[in-house]
């Protein structure tokens, strides 16, 4: 959209108004500049005129006179039409000025140095004057000092200063105005690559997700066309799990619904009360199956973009987390006979969003409590090295053969003969989860040989994120 608040706007306003600026300060100093070159050459022009008066000075006995030749009065005439004003006057041994020729009312210096001139300024007859007073030591017994005043009205100067600005302040407004169309022409084809790039990204379609191939792009823009492909990695990757998740759920959950609706029909059939509650039994333990893989797709959906989310991580403890955790599923263990147990080893401080750390946890209980009924489970929490913490999850069940723990993180996979009604789930939850936050995932042996124990790694957080 463009406007006052366009890109192209916004250059030429930061581009144009400094020029406007220095434009300005250039006609200020210009009129410096020009006022006292012009001033010198008048002043240079009056103390002329002066000279040329004293150079017809002599001494008649006692006294000064001045015979000014026509040639020395035509010097005082000037193009600029302004008005001369002299006077010639000599200073007697008690201090008295003596009039000679001229005009007798013009304004006297305050002091005139012997032997030089004295530019001064003053008002005369309603005007601005600019005059030089000349002092002349005229030889007698004793010397007389003859005063020759010249003086000039400033009309002329001030007319001459103002045209030579204006003249000069036209040429800076035409190089502005130069300015100006080089500056629009050169922003233009700077944007020009903008309006490509954009041109670009509207023709893509919903599913063209390709980085941008955009060439001889300049260091400016690329960090933009960097952020545009670095985007469109992310919504790739999120389209990816959002299409893996469909997959998954219209696969993994059709069968079970089938099944569902096959056992609810039958029931419908059934007169006998006895089969009726059978069927009802089954139906009620194939929903709450179903229901359990139903969350632990959303699990696994939830920890799928976790690296596109790591800004929303925050400092956890992971032992209150765990604590809490196997506070919760204590009915369930009860209710599965076993002996659930917490054990923390420290402090274990790590970023992470705790949502998850959750959903890991709890799903590394409820896998213990499925395949290990009647057993032993241990959560434990701690520190494996100052860099690493440790959470472990370890019961004494049947345990996972070691040919087979590589594949255990596969979605869906489950371990032939295995009881227990789990949609191999779980493991595949823990592993996202905790790469996703950096963590590292290992199975061994349980302890005294039996069963599985499952060791989680997570970066330890720095002492600067745990002040914040």
């Amino acid at each position: 959209m463009r406007g006052p608040f366009s890109l192209r706007y916004q250059l030429l306003r930061w581009l144009l108004l400094p020029l406007g600026a220095l434009c300005i300060l250039g006609v200020f100093l210009a009129r410096l500049t020009v006022q006292s070159a012009i001033n010198a050459a008048y002043d240079k022009s009056l103390h002329a005129a002066a000279l040329e008066i004293s150079e017809h000075l002599r001494m008649v006995g006692a006294r000064p006179e001045v015979d000014l030749p026509p040639v020395a009065l035509e010097m005082l005439d000037t193009i600029d039409q302004d008005r001369i004003f002299y006077s010639v006057a000599y200073r007697t041994s008690d201090g008295r000025d003596v009039f000679m020729t001229g005009y007798d009312d013009l304004p006297r210096p305050a002091a005139a140095p012997p032997g030089k001139a004295l530019f001064y300024d003053a008002d005369y007859r309603g005007e601005r004057i600019r005059v030089i007073a000349l002092s002349t030591t005229m030889p007698a017994n004793p010397p007389v000092v003859v005063i020759t005043q010249v003086a000039e009205t400033v009309g002329g100067r001030q007319g001459l200063i103002q045209t030579i600005l204006v003249q000069a302040l036209g040429q800076q407004l035409l190089l502005i105005v130069l300015g100006a169309a080089i500056v629009w022409i050169g922003v233009t084809r700077g944007l020009s690559l903008l309006q490509k790039l954009s041109g670009e990204v509207a023709r893509r379609s919903a599913i063209d997700l390709a980085p941008l191939t955009l060439r001889h792009a300049p260091e400016e823009v690329s960090p933009l066309i960097g952020a545009i492909d670095q985007l469109m990695v992310r919504v790739r990757d999120a389209i990816a799990v959002q299409r893996r998740f469909i997959a998954d759920a219209s696969h993994q959950l059709r069968t079970p619904l089938a099944v569902l609706r096959t056992q609810a029909e039958s029931a419908l059939r059934e007169e006998e009360p006895a089969a009726v509650r059978q069927v009802l039994a089954q139906l009620r333990d194939n929903s709450q199956a179903t229901s359990h893989l139903a969350s632990q797709l959303l699990s696994l959906a939830r920890a799928e973009p976790l690296a596109g989310l790591a800004d929303q991580a925050e400092v956890v403890e992971l032992a209150t987390v765990a604590r809490e955790v196997c506070a919760a599923l204590v009915p369930d263990a009860l209710a599965q006979r076993a002996d659930l147990g917490f054990e923390e080893e420290g402090p274990a401080l790590i970023r992470a969003r705790p949502l998850l750390i959750r959903e890991l946890i709890a799903n590394l209980v409820d896998n213990a409590l499925r395949y290990a009924p009647a057993g032993t489970v241990t959560v434990r929490v701690g520190r494996s090295s100052p860099e690493r913490v440790l959470l472990v999850v370890e019961d004494d069940g049947p345990g996972i053969p070691a040919d087979e723990r590589s594949r255990v993180f596969e979605r869906f996979y489950r371990i032939r003969g295995t009881r227990g009604d789990g949609a191999g789930l779980g493991l595949a939850i823990v592993h996202e989860i905790a790469s996703g936050h950096g963590g590292i995932v290992d199975l061994t042996d349980g302890p005294g040989g039996k069963g599985l124990r499952v060791e989680v790694r997570f970066p330890a957080a720095s002492s600067q994120a745990t002040a914040a």
